[in-house]
């Protein structure tokens, strides 16, 4: 009766570290796709401030090229 109880209570404490393993193994994976899932989103974030930043280059440089060829039209 009692080896059977031992056989139990060790099955049980088997499939409890299993399950435990599992979930840290799972917490693991979930956390490095969090990780990577916030890089792509910064790098998402920086390549629109940067392209926003060119835009406003460009502007500037066609306002500038814009004056530049008024002068010239009025003559």
């Amino acid at each position: 009766m009692q080896t059977t109880q031992n056989n139990s209570n060790n099955h049980a404490q088997t499939t409890a570290t299993k399950a435990i393993k599992i979930t840290l193994i799972s917490c693991v994976i979930v956390i490095i796709f969090a990780a990577l899932s916030l890089w792509i989103l910064l790098n998402q974030i920086t390549a629109t401030a940067n392209l926003v930043k060119k835009q406003k280059e460009y502007e500037i440089r066609l306002e500038k090229l814009e004056e530049n060829l008024k002068p010239s039209t009025k003559e």
